[in-house]
């Protein structure tokens, strides 16, 4: 019997990979309970204070919401931070909950990217961006509270509240769009070049033959638009010869990605496919060797070329 620590995931034989896929699902179900309490806590919070805002003579002559319903600082100041903040947090929070990242799962490929020699972090933080974008937004508006804004000038007075507004509604929809898009967790290999992880697991054990399958799946960084024609015969001849995966095109992305999925006993091996493909991509199309002859087969180049050493082209020190 394999020994681990605590919510170490180790796959080498059943047993423990039945034990992982448990500690996987157990994350899984205490990150969304979490979530959903934390998303009801919010939601609270912020009908609470419209409560108060609004029909604040419920409360009688209570001093904590005559303190919040006379603040120094204006409605619009008190209404945006609650609004700009429930929403932003509810829709990162929503987010958390469909994707099938836990703390065990991190651990794993982090420790066998270590291995090889790469590094997994996160590709961006929205919430760090939100935060920056929203206090900005709160300044100026604590600003207009005191009167330290002004503009005698009717005409820059509308002007500067219509580009504010603008800004207002960017501060919120560019965290969110970024939440729901680039909250994603990669391996840089080097400048331009990473590759994407997601993750796929039953939630609920069943008889099913996949029920005890945890899948990765592997993305690229995008490499060419689909109406490239060097590109589209490269990204096929290297895609065909590295038995790469292949997923059905989307009408809404113009772009080629090259995909892999792997298991995590063979993650190794599966990564650093994706990352020979990778440097492939690089060595080919920047020569463009395969635009001059469209009908010249993979296995009349030099042997040489065909077989790269990884560490050469991306190695996370670079």
């Amino acid at each position: 019997m394999i020994t681990k620590q605590d919510n170490e995931l180790i796959f080498e034989d059943d047993e423990s990979t039945i034990s992982s896929i448990k500690i996987i699902r157990k994350e899984f179900m205490k990150k969304s309970i979490y979530s959903l309490i934390y998303i009801v806590i919010i939601l609270a919070v912020y009908i609470l204070y419209l409560i108060i805002t609004y029909q604040s003579e419920l409360f009688g002559n209570n001093s904590i919401i005559n303190t919040i319903s006379h603040s120094v600082f204006s409605k619009a100041t008190i209404a945006w931070v609650l609004f700009s903040t429930t929403t932003f947090l509810i829709i990162y929070l929503i987010k958390l909950l469909s994707i099938k990242f836990t703390p065990s799962l991190i651990s794993f490929i982090k420790k066998e990217s270590t291995n090889i020699g790469f590094e997994f972090e996160k590709k961006y933080d929205s919430g760090l961006l939100f935060l920056l974008l929203n206090s900005i937004s709160i300044c100026i508006l604590i600003y207009m509270d005191f009167g330290v804004i002004q503009f005698e000038n009717p005409n820059i007075s509308i002007m500067f509240q219509v580009i504010f507004s603008i800004y207002l509604i960017l501060s919120l929809v560019i965290p969110v769009i970024w939440a729901l898009l680039n909250d994603k967790y990669i391996i840089k290999l080097k400048e331009n070049f990473f590759i994407l992880f997601d993750f796929q697991f039953k939630i609920r054990s069943s008889k099913e033959e996949d029920s005890y399958l945890v899948g990765i799946h592997l993305t690229s960084n995008k490499l060419t638009s689909r109406f490239d024609k060097c590109g589209r015969i490269i990204y096929s001849r290297i895609s065909q010869r590295r038995w790469l995966s292949r997923k059905k095109k989307s009408i809404l992305n113009p772009y080629l990605y090259f995909h892999e999925f792997s298991t995590p006993i063979n993650f190794q091996k599966q990564f650093l496919n994706m990352v020979l493909a990778l440097n492939e991509w690089q060595v080919f199309y920047g020569s463009r060797v395969f635009c001059f002859d469209a009908q010249a087969p993979l296995n009349k180049i030099i042997q040489k070329d065909k077989f790269l050493d990884y560490h050469e082209f991306f190695s996370f020190n670079r």
